[in-house]
C-alpha cells in the first residue's frame, strides 16, 4: 500500500510540475524497456488502481491482498446490532455489519409444486430412457417397480 500511495504522490507532483511537457515520467518493465508516462497516462493508471482497490476491499481476501493477514478481530455493539472489527497487519481495520439473509422463495406453495413437476418430469424421463435403452425384461421390471411405489395400499395385521 505504501508503495502504491508513494507512486501516486510522484505522479501527481510530477503532473503539477510538467503540465505543458508530453512525457512526465518513465518507468521500466520487467524486460529492461522503457516505459513512458504522460499526464494522462498516469491519471489513467491511478484511476484504474482506484477502482481495483475499491473493488478488492469489499472481500475479505481483498483486504488480505492489499494490507497482509487479519492479525485481529472483535466485536462490538452500537446497541441494536453487532458490528465485527477486523485489524490487519498493516494496521488498517475494516468494520463489517451483519446482514439479514433472505429468502429467494416468496411463494411456498408456488415452490413446492414446481419441485413436484420437475421431478415428476425427471421420472418420466428416466422410465422413457429405461424403455429405450434397458432389455424389455429389465425395462418392465423397473416398471413394475414404479407402479408399485406409488400404490398408497397399506395391509396391517393386528393379533392378540
Amino acid at each position: 500500500m505504501k508503495k502504491i500511495l508513494t507512486f501516486a504522490a510522484v505522479a501527481l507532483a510530477l503532473g503539477a510540475f510538467a503540465q505543458g511537457a508530453a512525457t512526465i515520467a518513465a518507468t521500466l518493465r520487467e524486460d529492461g524497456s522503457t516505459n513512458t508516462w504522460t499526464q494522462t497516462d498516469l491519471q489513467d493508471a491511478l484511476g484504474l488502481m482506484n477502482r481495483k482497490y475499491w473493488r478488492d476491499m469489499q472481500s475479505d481476501a481483498g483486504r488480505r491482498a492489499w494490507h497482509g493477514p487479519r492479525m485481529g478481530q472483535f466485536v462490538l455493539t452500537n446497541g441494536t446490532q453487532l458490528i465485527r472489527v477486523d485489524v490487519y497487519k498493516d494496521g488498517y481495520i475494516a468494520t463489517n455489519t451483519p446482514t439479514r439473509a433472505s429468502s429467494r422463495v416468496r411463494d411456498p406453495e408456488a415452490a413446492a409444486k414446481a419441485r413436484a413437476e420437475a421431478e415428476r418430469q425427471a421420472a418420466e424421463a428416466r422410465a422413457a430412457w429405461e424403455a429405450a435403452n434397458l432389455p424389455p425384461e429389465l425395462a418392465a421390471l423397473r416398471e413394475a417397480q414404479r407402479q408399485a411405489a406409488q400404490t398408497q395400499e397399506v395391509s396391517v395385521v393386528v393379533s392378540p
